[in-house]
């Protein structure tokens, strides 16, 4: 069974920047919520790594992908 999805590989930058944002943003929720003394901010420390996931995911997808438009040739001298 193939689960795969088909997709515009181009999206992937858009989609790793936007983790990007989203990690900041909760981090900073994070924080603010330690400071107001609210102890355990377990759930958002959880979706934080669900985002740390994400971000390695997409990254490693477009390395991938980026590595698939190489070229797989090596110069060849032409003689005359």
């Amino acid at each position: 069974m193939d689960y795969t999805i088909k997709t515009d590989s181009l999206k992937l930058s858009s989609w790793y920047y936007a983790v990007l944002a989203s990690k900041a943003v909760l981090q900073q929720k994070i924080t603010e919520l330690e400071g107001n003394g609210f102890i355990n901010p377990a759930f958002y420390i959880d979706k934080l790594q669900d985002l740390e996931d994400l971000e390695i995911f997409l990254k490693m997808s477009w390395d991938e992908w980026l590595a698939s438009l190489a070229v797989d040739q090596t110069a060849v001298e032409e003689t005359k």
